[in-house]
């Protein structure tokens, strides 16, 4: 089974590096490639969601393909609007 590491300080300063050399649209357009609409199941509603990353200016954030972001059944959904959809990872 997959097991998440988190990212050492280091490990950042390394990648930044590297990026500074690769160069920023070349690592977008690998990005984009990859990971744009990638789908997954929201573990919070079970609706299909994909990730987006060109609508939140490359913060990727998930949605369904209507384009709701939020979620009504995230426990941070309240009267000032809903949560963010999660999505199935390999540990759930």
């Amino acid at each position: 089974m997959y097991k998440h590491n988190p990212v050492t300080e280091e490990e950042k300063r390394q990648w930044v590096k590297w990026l500074e050399g690769y160069g920023i649209e070349k690592f977008l357009d690998a990005f984009l490639r990859n990971a744009q609409y990638a789908q997954s199941e929201c573990v919070q509603c079970g609706e299909k969601i994909y990730l987006d990353v060109i609508e939140g200016c490359g913060v990727p954030d998930w949605g369904t393909a209507s384009g709701d972001y939020g979620c009504i059944d995230s426990p941070d959904t309240d009267l000032d609007g809903a949560g963010s959809h999660v999505p199935r990872t390999l540990e759930s």
